[in-house]
């Protein structure tokens, strides 16, 4: 009897999930991401209202007009925005009376929406309880602002609409708080370069919970029913709704297709998934860009829009909200007056018959230090729009707007410039980076805002914003005669994006012609285009070349050849480093990049680092040492020990160093090794010395032992004496528990010992861990796999350069095949992060020497391609 009874509603349910796979197949081709999300809700209304007539409502069905209930769907479901994977939420509100009969029938209705495989939130309250948990409960108060009945009584949920709006009403002043917390958590949750390149479409910046918090804060403070309705307000009287639904309905259709592919709730686009869906959509491949690149593009202008029109929402609804105090229009010369902050055009003006206010309203807003008033920037972007040649021609339009550029005072009205279109009109080469997103983990924004970001920070650096950390930039810009190319540079040296070609040497030649329609003298625009040339120059060289060899510095200033162009290239790789992401502008990168800056002006201004003045630093050194370990070691057996220590070493080691390690040295006796571990004050890195006697594989022993305390490799240094001794310095990263530090400083130098005394098989202990590792998403993008052997950048080594996708023990397993082919490691720098690695070793043979001959170089590529593939 009892499966009898259930067979109905199993009956209601299979012909659900039918209907749910016929609608999605049918629906999700089309364009429209609404249509899909509202038919999917009307289809999810009238499954449960079977559910509940089947569990016994329809026997109650007059009755229930009268009775004191109703079932809310809640959040999007009650906005009829529901996915594929979306939640299911509801609440029923009853009068408080106990009801035997709804009490079985809600259960009853419920259960079987978890057999369609549904995710279901429910409640079940009073209105005063409803209300109490809404005005406590955030995430509850903002799910009820989208409740729409479905079930129940129509005027028992007008009363309980009634009170819940009144309590509201008297409430507004600390909801709105909430509005801001919220929204300020959210900012900082998302606003990282994880969030950029895997984006949260519902969360994150720009996403649907953006429209969703201009859609509340409409209805509870402006009284409208529908957000449309916000345009009865004259100061959001020019406010694109359009174009605000074409994102959102883009976004829901994204979403679908996400959920659909991940067969669950799912808002997070990563990478692994980034190229199905593009081929979901419809995206294809051109020889510029690829599928993925064309849809994360397209991802990024839509959640772009949104993000800025809810940015100029929250302004003008705050300013509604708490009104400034009434003042005075102040006027800033004949064109202009100030009102609530913002630069507005006088009455008796309009940009209809003088469009070339637009661009001096640019300029003296940059000047000033202001924003537009809305109405300005609505009617600006018309006219960019409507009038693109008339303004084209206007004689004094370039001019006026390379003034701008050429020292940006004010991040908010250039942001403002790229946003109303005025950028991509003088500057059409722009085009290619709009909304153009970036590939790998280490950026934060697209390339056009980046590139605004750039010229920000360079403008921070001239003002003093990084003196207490970085009172270098400020001192390199005060000596700079023409600060004006710095900030053209910084807003052009990614232009090249977009592009098959290098985008330095691309964008070198895009800018020429770019400077040449402004005006720009030749001599101005040449070294504008070197600087684009040159923008990664410093980095690329700090983070794989051995900076302790003089060749490294010496190629770096016949590169550059100028001290006033390296001085400018120094700031605009700082400021490209700051504006990246956390992940570039690591303080041990920083120190890098200064390091080279300091040693390439030294070169070009007195000449190349092999000179009497290096000699008598090395006496100089010398001296120290011995001064310094006076007293705790015999003078004799300092000099001994000194005479025994290349002049190679002494010309990257600090002093301090030094002296550390030749105290190591003269105390090691009998013991295997000795190490001095040190966490550096200026990076979160640790810094190893440690003495040692050589032998083979010692760094992919050392690196082995690390790897397997998770402790990454930055870089090593490995300088053998005469004797037989070896002075190694390890550059790593910190332990991952800064509260068990010594503790596993101790677990490592202990694992040293044993593998130095062949009781510890690294091999099998790093075979355990990677098995143990949970597998890596593949990622869409292609990183390209490459060996490169350089017997040229060294006078005394071979460089090689080997790039492969980033896993755990590749380094170890490296260095093993180097060492396994006769090859003794001198100096190794790494970079990884989540998705690639970048390795560079300078190594030598047995006997010392380069690694000469096709037929051993060959050999040695095609192993490190087998271990690497």
């Amino acid at each position: 009897m009892a499966s009898k009874d259930l067979r109905p509603q199993t009956d209601i349910v299979s012909r659900f999930i039918t209907d749910r796979t016929d609608l999605f197949r049918k629906f999700i081709p089309s364009r429209s991401g609404f249509r899909v999300c509202q038919a999917y809700t009307d289809l999810v209304d009238r499954f449960t209202r079977r559910l509940f007539f089947e569990a016994g409502l329809n026997k109650r069905t007059r009755e229930s007009r009268n009775k004191s209930f109703v079932v809310l769907a809640l959040g999007s479901y009650g906005r009829r925005e529901l996915c594929f994977g979306s939640d299911i939420d509801f609440m029923v509100i009853h009068e408080g009376r106990e009801d035997p009969e709804l009490n079985e029938i809600i259960p009853r209705a419920l259960y079987p929406l978890w057999d369609a495989r549904l995710e279901v939130g429910h409640a079940t309250l009073t209105i005063p309880s409803c209300i109490r948990l809404a005005m406590q409960d955030f995430t509850v108060l903002t799910a009820l602002l989208d409740a729409r009945p479905i079930l129940g009584s129509r005027p028992f949920y007008d009363l309980f609409e009634n009170a819940f709006w009144s309590r509201l009403f008297r409430e507004r002043e600390n909801i709105l708080k909430h509005f801001l917390m919220a929204r300020r958590k959210q900012e900082e949750q998302f606003r990282t370069e994880a969030f950029f390149v895997e984006p949260d479409i519902k969360e994150g910046p720009g996403g649907l919970r953006d429209l969703h918090f201009m859609s509340w804060m409409a209805r509870i403070y402006f009284s409208c029913v529908r957000f449309s309705q916000i345009r009865r307000f004259a100061v959001f009287s020019h406010f694109d709704l359009y174009t605000l639904a074409q994102s959102k309905s883009f976004l829901l259709k994204v979403r679908n297709q996400l959920h659909l592919l991940a067969q669950r709730k799912e808002d997070r686009l990563m990478l692994a998934c980034q190229k199905d869906l593009a081929n979901r959509l419809g995206y294809t491949d051109d020889p510029y860009l690829s599928a993925p690149v064309k849809f994360m593009k397209d991802l990024y202008r839509h959640l772009n829009r949104i993000r800025y029109g809810y940015e100029a929402f929250q302004v003008k609804a705050l300013d509604i909200i708490h009104p400034s105090p009434l003042e005075e229009n102040p006027s800033i010369g004949p064109l202009f007056q100030v009102t609530k902050g913002n630069l507005v055009l006088r009455q008796d003006l309009s940009l209809k018959t003088d469009p070339g206010l637009i661009l001096k309203a640019l300029g003296e807003a940059n000047e000033q230090g202001l924003f537009w008033g809305s109405g300005l920037i609505w009617e600006a972007r018309r006219i960019i729009a409507r009038s693109k040649r008339r303004l084209l021609g206007l004689k004094e339009a370039r001019p006026t707007l390379l003034r701008v550029l050429s020292r940006p005072r004010n991040p908010k009205i250039i942001r403002l410039a790229l946003e109303i279109g005025l950028l991509d009109l003088f500057i059409p080469e722009f085009k290619k980076i709009r909304n153009l997103p970036e590939l790998g983990f280490y950026h934060v924004d697209t390339v056009d805002i980046h590139s605004l970001r750039t010229a920000e920070i360079l403008e921070q650096m001239s003002e003093g914003a990084y003196d207490e950390r970085w009172p270098i930039f400020r001192a390199v810009f005060d000596t700079l005669p023409h600060p004006e190319r710095l900030f053209l540079a910084g807003l052009l040296h990614d232009v090249g994006k977009g592009y098959p070609d290098d985008h330095s040497v691309k964008g070198a030649a895009l800018v020429r012609p770019i400077l040449k329609r402004f005006g720009v003298d030749a001599a101005a625009a040449a070294a504008v285009a070197a600087l684009v040339r040159h923008h990664l120059l410093l980095a690329r060289v700090s983070q794989r070349r051995d900076l302790s060899d003089e060749k490294t510095c010496v190629q770096t200033a016949q590169s550059i050849q100028s001290t006033e162009l390296l001085d400018m290239v120094f700031l605009l790789t700082a400021a490209d480093s700051f504006a990246t992401g956390p992940m570039a502008r690591t303080e041990w990168k920083l120190h890098l990049i200064t390091e080279l800056y300091a040693k390439t002006r030294r070169i070009l201004e007195k000449g190349t680092l092999a000179t009497p003045h290096a000699t008598r630093r090395f006496t100089e050194q010398k001296k120290q040492v011995l001064k310094s370990l006076k007293g705790q070691f015999p003078a004799r057996e300092v000099r001994k020990l000194l005479d025994q220590i290349s002049s190679r070493y002494f010309i990257g080691t600090p002093i301090e160093d030094v002296v550390a390690q030749v105290a190591l040295a003269l105390d090691l006796e009998e013991k295997l090794f000795a190490w001095s571990v040190r966490k550096r004050g200026d990076a979160p890195v640790t810094r190893i010395l440690q003495c040692i006697r050589d032998r083979r594989g010692l760094f992919s022993d050392m690196v082995g032992v690390l790897t397997l305390n998770n402790i990454g490799v930055l870089s090593a240094q490995i300088f053998t004496l005469k004797n037989g001794l070896a002075f190694d310095i390890y550059e790593v990263t910190n332990p991952l528990d800064p509260l068990r530090e010594a503790e596993t400083w101790e677990r490592v130098r202990l694992q040293i010992a044993q593998v130095l005394q062949g009781d510890f098989s690294l091999d099998e202990r790093i075979a355990q861990k990677e098995e143990g590792q949970l597998s890596q998403a593949v990622s869409w993008i292609p990183w390209p796999k490459s060996v490169q052997i350089d017997n040229e950048a060294s006078d005394f080594f071979t460089v090689m350069e080997v790039a492969a996708d980033a896993r755990m023990g590749l380094l170890y397993r490296l260095a093993k095949v180097l060492t396994a082919h006769g090859l003794d490691i001198r100096f190794a720098t790494v970079n990884r992060d989540q998705e690639k690695l970048l390795g560079v070793f300078y190594v030598q043979t047995a006997e010392g020497e380069k690694l000469f001959g096709p037929l051993p170089i060959e050999e040695i590529r095609r192993a490190i391609r087998e271990i690497i593939q």
